[in-house]
């Protein structure tokens, strides 16, 4: 074998390791792009819940101040929109009549075209 053939499979071969190591750092960014987008999502769907119960609290507090009447539509917390439903329903125990409310938050933010749509819906009874 002649000094040129060797020194030409030393080139292939640091080449074809270059290729590997590019090809093996590509798979790591790729999963740790996939992992920050996972927890970016997670904490989206948690900050929704959370504003969920918030517009819970308000409809609760609203609803046994005024009744249903006193529920808004929808309120924002934190950048999510809340859409509440409040849902009257009397129970009558003789001599005694409550007031039942069936109350909903929605919370949502974001948009579907982006992959950045979230949405939490949480559901409460209270009595009065």
């Amino acid at each position: 074998m002649s000094m040129k053939t060797q020194k030409g499979f030393s080139l292939v071969s640091a080449i074809f390791l270059i290729a590997i190591a590019l090809l093996i750092v590509l798979a790591a960014a790729l999963t740790m792009s996939a992992r920050s987008r996972s927890t970016v999502q997670t904490l989206e769907a948690s900050r929704a819940l959370f504003a969920a119960h918030s517009g819970i609290d308000v409809a609760v507090a609203r609803s046994l101040g005024g009744g249903c009447g006193a529920v808004p539509a929808s309120i924002t917390v934190e950048g999510f929109t809340v859409n509440l439903t409040c849902t009257p329903t009397q129970a009558d125990e003789a001599p005694d009549v409550y007031n039942i409310f069936t109350l909903t938050a929605v919370a949502s933010s974001g948009n579907f075209s982006s992959n950045t749509f979230v949405s939490r819906r949480v559901r409460a009874t209270v009595t009065q």
